[in-house]
C-alpha cells in the first residue's frame, strides 16, 4: 500500500517537473512553435497528464488518516469552495483563452496584472490550488489525498522561484518592486 503512495507521490513530482520545464523560457526558445501554438499544446499536455494523475489516485487503495465527520465534510467543502473562488476570481485579470492558447494574445495582455486579486498576492492561481488540495483533503482524509497536498506544497517553493524568475525577466524593476510590496501566497492580515 506504502509503494503505490511512493509512486503517486513520484508522479506528482515528475508532472510539477515537466510543467516547470515546458513552462520555461529556455525550453519554448527551443521549441519551433509560435507562442499561441505552444500554449495550446502546453495546455492539452498539462490537462490530459494532470486528468490521469488524478484517476491514478482515485484507483490507489488508501486509508483515512483522519477519521471523516460531518464537521470535516463541512469544513473541507468550504474551504476547497472558498479555493475555487481564489482561483475564479484570480482570472479576472486574464483572458482565460490566451492563457489555454485558444485566441492570440495581445499588447493588453503583456502588462504586469496588479490590480483586483493581484493586488492583495502575487500568485492566486497557487493559493487557489492549496485551498482547493486542502480542502479536498479535509473533506475526503485519505491518505492519497494528503500525498497530494504534500506534493504540491513541497513544489510551491521551486515553482514560484522560476516563475517569478520569468516575470522578473519580463517585467524587471517593475516586478520587483510589487515583489517587495505584495506577498506570494496569502494576503496580510492587517491589525487596526
Amino acid at each position: 500500500m506504502l509503494l503505490n503512495h511512493l509512486i503517486f507521490f513520484g508522479c506528482w513530482a515528475l508532472f510539477y517537473t515537466i510543467h516547470s520545464l515546458l513552462a520555461s523560457n529556455d525550453f519554448k526558445k527551443k521549441i519551433a512553435l509560435n507562442q499561441r501554438a505552444y500554449r495550446l499544446v502546453y495546455s492539452l499536455f498539462s490537462t490530459i497528464s494532470f486528468a490521469f494523475i488524478l484517476l491514478l489516485g482515485a484507483s490507489i487503495y488508501s486509508g483515512f488518516v483522519l477519521p471523516p465527520s460531518p464537521v470535516t465534510t463541512y469544513v473541507g467543502l468550504m474551504i476547497a469552495t472558498f479555493g475555487l473562488f481564489v482561483i475564479k476570481r484570480s482570472f479576472r485579470n486574464y483572458s482565460l483563452r490566451v492563457f489555454l492558447g485558444l485566441k492570440k494574445e495581445v499588447a493588453s495582455d503583456q502588462t504586469l496584472k496588479k490590480d483586483k486579486l493581484q493586488s492583495k498576492i502575487r500568485h492566486p492561481l497557487y493559493t487557489g490550488t492549496i485551498l482547493l488540495f486542502m480542502g479536498y483533503f479535509i473533506y475526503n482524509p485519505l491518505l492519497v489525498n494528503l500525498v497530494s497536498l504534500v506534493a504540491l506544497i513541497a513544489y510551491l517553493p521551486f515553482g514560484i522561484r522560476l516563475e517569478e524568475k520569468k516575470l522578473i525577466q519580463q517585467f524587471g524593476d517593475e516586478y520587483l518592486q510589487y515583489k517587495k510590496d505584495t506577498p506570494a501566497l496569502f494576503p496580510k492580515i492587517k491589525f487596526s
